[in-house]
């Protein structure tokens, strides 16, 4: 789950713990903690909600936080974004611009100029000039 960030579905706690039970699934402790750490704080992955968990029981280990989150994703209470990842190689993605493929499938088209503006306001944020010119990418 390195790249990817859970995003929490609109749902009541009370509506969670009823599928839970729907499911045959019983509320535990552990369980009621996870679900009070997803609500309370503005976790993005199983290890900041483990991270979470542990200070407040020190018994959870994080097979139980990823076996709830997956749990509550088969439920559709969280969905598991890759945001997207970039096809072509290095020089042909500097060069032509790039394809960005989502997680539904679809394609974006990034034209050179798009990729080369995007890459100067990282640059610039980073403390670069926009017009700091770009040896080579590597990606990975």
């Amino acid at each position: 789950m390195q790249d990817e960030r859970l995003i929490r579905a609109a749902r009541t706690k009370e509506e969670i713990l009823e599928l839970l039970r729907q499911r045959g699934l019983r509320i535990t402790r552990q369980r009621k903690l996870i679900l009070d750490i997803v609500f309370a704080h503005e976790c993005t992955c199983c290890k900041e909600i483990y991270y979470q968990a542990a200070k407040t029981d020190k018994s959870i280990g994080i097979a139980t936080v990823y076996r709830m989150i997956n749990v509550l994703t088969d439920l559709g209470v969280f969905q598991m974004q890759v945001p997207y990842r970039v096809t072509g190689e290095p020089t042909e993605r500097m060069g032509l611009g790039c394809r960005l493929v989502l997680k539904n499938q679809v394609v974006v088209e990034v034209s050179k100029e798009e990729w080369e503006e995007v890459l100067g306001e990282i640059l610039e944020r980073k403390g670069y000039g926009k017009e700091t010119e770009i040896e080579k990418v590597v990606f990975g």
